[in-house]
């Protein structure tokens, strides 16, 4: 059997990695300095995906996610480029863990639950960490760092992260699911009086995916799902065999080519200052310039439908096609951030107060082409693409998007926590921030139709258009906690933020609202922690005005339309403007059992619902609908989350699991469709070899569940749901049955 490069360099390492356990049995090593919260590491266990953290709401619609590292965001904004795509929290981490909502207001200006980690530097003496994971479906991961010093304070810290993923669907296309190269340098200078230090962070990353988590099933009507045609979803491929595909620029109007995947490519340099100026005055700065890229290019699901023979689709040979066809819409972005942020923080104490105060001034030049197009292929394992009229691609450029701008953003902040007495603690904090935007778009202005995008439309046959705006962003807080008797506590908690469009809002065909989104988060309840348990019960609510977005929509053409016929399914972006309010109750417990026995459970339910969603929009053949979702559950939000997790260590040994509940989720705004409730299932084994090296075994989905989601659009404004019994449709699913092997060796 001829071996590969890959799997000659994986068998090679596992062999240095073993001889290195043995080798260092008998030394002495520094404890592992990564440190990862153990409710924050459960809380980021991802089921739909290896290569980001979870995507956590608190009531409002879920986006990616921002990370913040080393007091900064990675990303200056997560629409264009990923943050997730320029981070790594594992061996080039000193710590992970999650910010709190009061600190994300404060330092971003959003509330939410982010993850919240810092670089390791370099240290004293040489050391690092070695680990590989090898997955049951051939993925291959090496996660390494080096660090020690070079002479008279100064330090280094090198890492690199490489994953080799090819997948679990088995594909016909010759390239991995997942390339992910990491790169990142340190160098450091500790004070000589001790008193802090200050590091330079190069970091490189090279990000490839194919990122296709899609497949074909029968939606049987009361929530439940059923295979179709024997197609199983997370193991067979469906991913059309395509390798590249033309579309038409939406700047330019020229027809181009390109492949079949996403390539994003990030270079940044972090400079950080630290020290303690007195020894009640802390003083820390941060400089972060990045530039990137992101070329994505891959087909979003857009309904399936049937065809006869006559319709116009043909297999690549040109023989005719009839049946069932799944259509998908290619949203070709071509983004790119240059970002300059910068924050200065001072803390100090005075008296019973400790106060922090800072000041933060980003800039960023961003853009995007977003160039659209549609095409079909058959609705089975490995499915071959399929011609319309002669063409693979056609209906371009009806869902494009483009914006050239400049961001200037200028903040103050100061928080202070007050130790009343004992008994009484009072936080507060308030953050005042100057957004100038201003920059190149294709909006129409007033009543104005040109840039409306249609098949086929480009910038040549519409109109630039210059946007220039300044706005007043702020947030303010106030946390109260007080000890009522014993280990009993009372805690609330209120945020109130305000934001208004940045450059990436003018990438549709309108002009967006100007009007501020206001967000209130208010939270309160009571704590009691003892010897073996910590637990807090709270009651959180949060509400969003005036929520900017786009969602795809489907619509029957009345007429023909450019090349497309009366009858056809036409998938159009609508610009959106709502609000949204969610009222819940959430409970969170750690219990030590026993010697070495710790449990954790959280348990979550709430009520998000849609407030002033009205809204008309035109089709391309001039119809007008209207749609009133009022009062409605947020499609995608589920209302119950419970999740338990259990530990257990003996002498080398621990074995733990989590299992986490996910409630029922809507399909359709109007409530009339949903997919029933579903496991998220990880455990694993570690065992500490020696003091240096540990193995570990994780399994990822035990229950091996589907975890079947998506939505049908020609179902949005639908309240007899009986054709939408035994139902034809597609969605995504949940990373499938998976184990993983693991090696870990501290150097």
């Amino acid at each position: 059997m001829t071996l590969t490069l890959l799997e000659k360099t994986s068998i090679a390492l596992s062999i240095l990695i073993s001889f290195t356990c043995q080798l260092s049995a008998a030394e002495p090593a520094e404890k592992d300095t990564v440190k990862v919260d153990r409710q924050d590491s459960a809380l980021y266990l991802n089921a739909e995906s290896d290569s980001k953290p979870r995507d956590i709401s608190l009531g409002l619609p879920i986006t990616t996610g921002q990370i913040f590292e080393d007091g900064m965001p990675v990303s200056y904004y997560i629409n264009d480029l990923y943050p997730y795509k320029s981070w790594h929290g594992g061996a080039s981490a000193s710590s992970n863990g999650s910010m709190t909502p009061m600190e994300t207001a404060m330092r971003y200006c959003e509330i939410g639950t982010y993850v919240d980690s810092y670089n390791k530097l370099g240290q004293d003496s040489f050391g690092g960490s070695v680990s590989y994971t090898h997955g049951s479906y051939g993925q291959n991961k090496f996660d390494i760092n080096i660090s020690g010093p070079i002479a008279r304070g100064w330090q280094y810290s090198i890492s690199t992260f490489q994953n080799f993923d090819p997948g679990s669907n088995a594909r016909m296309l010759p390239t991995l699911r997942d390339r992910h190269q990491f790169y990142k340098a340190v160098i450091n200078k500790k004070f000589i009086d001790g008193s802090g230090h200050m590091a330079l962070v190069c970091q490189y990353v090279d990000y490839t995916t194919i990122n296709d988590t899609y497949g074909p099933f029968i939606f049987v009507g009361d929530g439940s799902v059923r295979p179709y045609n024997g197609f199983s979803l997370g193991t067979d491929c469906y991913i059309p065999d395509l390798t590249s595909f033309s579309y038409m620029d939406m700047k330019t109007g020229e027809m181009k080519e390109r492949p079949y995947k996403s390539v994003d490519k990030t270079c940044h340099f972090t400079f950080l200052l630290d020290r303690q100026l007195t020894d009640n005055i802390h003083f820390g700065f941060k400089s972060r310039f990045k530039t990137g890229t992101s070329d994505r290019g891959q087909g979003k699901l857009a309904g399936i439908e049937t065809v006869s023979a006559e319709s116009g689709y043909a297999y690549p040979g040109g023989s005719p096609f009839q049946g069932q066809i799944q259509k998908r819409v290619i949203m070709r972005h071509d983004a790119l951030e240059t970002s300059w942020m910068n924050n200065a923080e001072m803390q100090f104490k005075a008296g019973h107060h400790s106060v922090r105060a800072g000041a933060d001034y980003h800039f960023n030049h961003g853009a995007s082409i977003v160039s659209s197009a549609l095409f079909a292929h058959q609705v089975c394992n490995h499915p071959q693409v399929l011609y319309r009229k002669g063409d693979l691609t056609y209906g371009f450029n009806s869902s494009g998007g483009y914006y050239d701008g400049i961001e200037h953003k200028t903040a103050i902040y100061a928080k202070d926590e007050w130790m009343v007495s004992k008994r009484i603690n009072i936080s507060g904090f308030v953050r005042g921030e100057l957004l100038n935007i201003h920059g190149d778009a294709a909006n129409n202005i007033g009543d104005e139709t040109i840039n409306t995008r249609y098949p086929g439309f480009n910038l040549t046959k519409g109109r630039i258009t210059q946007f220039r705006e300044s706005f007043l962003n702020g947030a303010a807080g106030i946390e109260f906690n007080a000890k009522i008797i014993g280990g009993l506590s009372f805690r609330a908690e209120a945020i109130a933020t305000r934001i208004h469009p940045n450059i990436s809002n003018y990438e549709g065909y309108y002009y967006p609202s100007t009007k501020p989104t206001d967000t209130r988060f208010i939270q309160a309840g009571l704590s009691y922690v003892n010897k073996w348990i910590n637990v807090v019960s709270q009651i959180i609510y949060i509400s969003q005005s005036n929520y900017n977005t786009s969602e795809n929509f489907q619509h029957k053409l009345q007429k023909p339309v450019g090349d497309l016929p009366e009858g056809y399914i036409e998938t159009k972006s609508i610009a959106l403007n709502y609000g949204i309010e969610s009222l819940g109750w959430t409970t969170d417990a750690n219990l030590d059992l026993a010697r070495g026995l710790e449990l954790h459970l959280n348990f979550l339910i709430r009520e998000p619902r849609y407030r002033d969603f009205v809204f008309k929009p035109t089709f391309s053949d001039g119809i007008t609908e209207e749609y009133d979702f009022n009062g409605n559950n947020v499609t995608a939000l589920h209302k119950v989350e419970f999740t338990i997790e259990p530990s257990y260590s003996f002498r080398s040994w621990k074995f733990w699991l989590t299992a986490r509940y996910i409630g029922k989720q809507f399909i359709n705004t109007t409530n009339t469709l949903y997919f029933n409730g579903r496991w998220e299932t990880f455990g694993g084994i570690n065992y500490k070899l020696s003091r240096n090296c540990r193995l570990n075994l994780n399994v990822v989905n035990i229950l091996n569940q589907k975890g079947a989601s998506g939505n049908i659009g020609s179902a949005d404004l639908v309240t007899d749901t009986s054709e939408y019994h035994d139902f034809l449709m597609s969605g995504k699913f949940i990373r499938p049955f998976t184990v993983e092997l693991g090696i870990k060796v501290d150097l």
